[in-house]
């Protein structure tokens, strides 16, 4: 289990990585829901991994946030928006993706005071809402 998670955290920083400088390289089918969203994203079928990624980064799986901020950072398969784009990583951050730092801070030297506090705002109240 614990292997799991951690090919699950790896994968997703790669994918982070690969879709920040516009490359994805194919990798291994799995049967889960991320791992179909990451065949989507191989695919470079992005609505559809954006479909398959939002249900998973609203039920806290935080390599599906990680992914879901960079996917509104570069606007593949949504509208590009810088601030929501911070609010998962800000949120992937807090479930324990060290990816979701280093991109969050990368997204925020791109960004102005008001859409950080307005990004931050937005996650915290993910967050609490998410603990009920």
């Amino acid at each position: 289990m614990k292997i799991k998670l951690m090919l699950l955290n790896i994968k997703a920083i790669v994918i982070a990585l690969f879709l920040s400088i516009g490359l994805i390289q194919p990798i291994a089918v799995y049967a889960d829901e991320f791992e179909e969203a990451v065949e989507a994203v191989n695919r470079r079928d992005y609505e559809t991994a954006y479909k398959m990624v939002v249900p998973l980064a609203e039920k806290g799986h935080a390599a599906a946030q990680l992914v879901l901020g960079m996917m509104y950072f570069k606007g593949t398969g949504v509208e590009k928006n810088i601030v929501e784009a911070d609010k998962w990583l800000y949120i992937a951050e807090k479930f324990g993706q060290e990816a979701g730092k280093k991109n969050r801070i990368f997204v925020e030297r791109q960004m102005n005071n008001g859409q950080i506090s307005k990004a931050h705002e937005l996650a915290k109240d993910w967050l609490k809402k998410s603990k009920k």
